[in-house]
C-alpha cells in the first residue's frame, strides 16, 4: 500500500521541536520504527506523519496498521486526540487542536440529532460540544480553555506563536487580559465618538503642537498639564518653559507631572527661564501600583511640580491628593479630574484662563469648563483630540 500524507491532517499537527525531532531521528536511525504508522485504507497517515518523513530519509521499511472510522468526522477526531494523548503540549497547544475538536464534536452532534429526528439536545442536558466539556477532554481548566479560545481568535499571528513555544514573557491570561483591555478601550471610544461636538464659548482647542499656537502673553493663569515623560521627551520641558514664562500672568503657576527620575532635571531647566519652583506635589493613585522593574519599585504616586511666575495669590492648597483610578478606556495615559478639579478651584476663579499644552483626551478641559473657567489646548494626536473634543462638549452640556 501506497502512504500518503493528507495536508489537512498534518496541518492538525502541531510541530515539534527541534529537541524533540532530534531524539525521534536517533531512535528510529539507532533501533528502527517500534511504533507503527497509523493509516486509513486508502493509505491516508492519521498518525506518525514526522515517524513516516524520518523513515523515509533514512531508507527505512515503514511499518503500519489501518484504522477504519464510521465516517470521515470521526477519523479526523482521532487525528486529533491521538496527538493530545500522546504529545507534550502546553495548555495554548491543547486549546488550538481543542477548538478544532470542538467543531468537530458539534457536527458529530447535529449529525446524531438528524439521525435521531431531533431538531436540538434535551434542555436538561449540556451539550456535548459545551466548553467545559472540550476542555475536561483536552486536559485544561475550563477558564484556560475559554481565555485561549478568545486570545486564538484575536491575537495576531506572532503572539500566537510564541504561546505555542512556551516563550516566558507571555501566557494565555496575560495575552486574554491584553485584548479585553484593546476591546473595552475600542468600545469606549466608538461611544465617545457618538456625542455631538458642540464646545463652549469659553473653550479653544488645537489640534497641533504647542510651540505653533500664539496666545496672548500675561494672559494664563494656569497651566495644568501632563507632558511625556520617557526620558528622550525631556527636552520638552524646556519648550514648555519658555512658552509658560510668556504666557502665565504675575502670579500664575504652572503644574506639571514629571517622571520621578526627571524631578531635578526638569526643576533646573525651567527656573532657567525665569520661573519659580514653589513645592512638589504628590498624587496619589488610585488603582494598581506600576512596577519600575529595573529600581525594583511599586510606584504609589506620580509627581507633579508647581512653578510660579512671580509672586503666587492664590488659596492655600494641598500638596497630596488621592486620585481615583480611570482605567485606560481611552489611552494608557488617562488622568483622573480630581486633582485637576481641586488644583483649578483653588488656583484660579471664574472665567480666568487654564491652559494645557498636551491635552491628550481633554481630562483638564472637563475640569475648567465644569468651573466655569476660559480653556486652551493643544493636542497632536488626531485620534486624542477629537476624544478631548467630545469629552468636554459633553462636560459642557451639565
Amino acid at each position: 500500500m501506497k502512504l500518503t500524507i493528507n495536508p489537512e491532517y498534518e496541518a492538525l499537527v502541531p510541530n515539534i521541536s527541534d529537541d524533540e525531532y532530534n531524539a525521534l531521528y536517533k531512535s528510529i536511525h539507532e533501533s528502527g520504527l517500534w511504533i507503527p504508522i497509523i493509516v486509513n485504507p486508502e493509505g491516508v497517515i492519521l498518525d506518525g506523519h514526522n515517524r513516516y518523513k524520518i523513515c523515509n530519509k533514512l531508507g527505512i521499511t515503514i511499518k503500519h496498521v489501518e484504522r477504519v472510522f464510521e465516517n470521515k468526522l470521526l477519523e479526523k477526531k482521532f487525528v486529533l486526540e491521538t496527538n493530545l494523548k500522546r504529545r507534550h503540549l502546553n495548555d495554548f497547544q491543547k486549546s488550538e487542536l481543542g477548538m478544532q475538536l470542538q467543531t468537530i464534536n458539534e457536527e458529530i452532534a447535529k449529525e446524531k440529532m438528524v439521525k435521531g429526528g431531533k431538531t436540538k439536545a434535551p434542555s436538561n442536558e449540556e451539550p456535548f460540544h459545551s466548553d467545559k466539556k472540550t476542555a475536561e477532554e483536552i486536559g485544561v481548566s475550563r477558564g484556560t480553555f475559554e481565555r485561549a479560545k478568545k486570545v486564538i481568535k484575536k491575537a495576531p499571528e506572532e503572539v500566537k506563536q510564541k504561546l505555542r513555544e512556551g516563550n516566558p514573557h507571555t501566557s494565555i491570561s496575560k495575552e486574554y487580559q491584553l485584548i479585553q483591555k484593546n476591546e473595552k478601550k475600542t468600545k469606549r471610544q466608538e461611544e465617545i465618538k457618538k456625542f455631538q461636538v458642540n464646545l463652549p464659548e469659553k473653550v479653544t482647542l488645537h489640534n497641533t503642537e504647542f510651540q505653533k499656537i500664539f496666545i496672548e502673553g500675561n494672559s494664563v493663569s494656569l497651566i495644568i498639564t501632563d507632558p511625556p515623560y520617557h526620558e528622550k521627551d525631556i527636552h520638552v520641558y524646556e519648550d514648555l518653559a519658555v512658552h509658560a514664562s510668556r504666557v502665565l500672568r504675575e502670579g500664575g503657576s504652572l503644574l506639571c507631572y514629571v517622571g520621578h527620575f526627571a524631578i531635578g532635571k526638569v526643576i533646573s531647566m525651567v527656573e532657567s527661564h525665569g520661573l519659580k519652583f514653589q513645592w512638589p506635589m504628590v498624587i496619589l493613585h488610585g488603582g494598581p501600583s506600576p512596577a519600575i522593574f529595573g529600581r525594583k519599585v511599586l510606584v504609589g504616586y506620580n509627581p507633579m511640580l508647581w512653578f510660579v511666575k512671580g509672586k503666587y495669590d492664590g488659596d492655600m492648597i494641598r500638596d497630596v491628593i488621592q486620585s481615583e483610578f480611570q482605567g485606560k478606556d481611552l489611552h494608557d495615559w488617562a488622568k483622573s479630574t480630581v486633582e485637576s478639579d481641586y488644583y483649578i478651584k483653588h488656583m484660579t476663579i471664574e472665567n480666568e484662563i487654564v491652559y494645557d499644552p498636551f491635552l491628550g483626551q481633554g481630562t483638564f478641559g472637563v475640569s475648567a469648563v465644569k468651573l466655569n473657567r476660559q480653556f486652551i489646548g493643544c493636542e497632536i494626536n488626531s485620534e486624542h483630540f477629537a476624544t478631548a473634543e467630545r469629552m468636554i462638549s459633553e462636560a459642557g452640556k451639565t
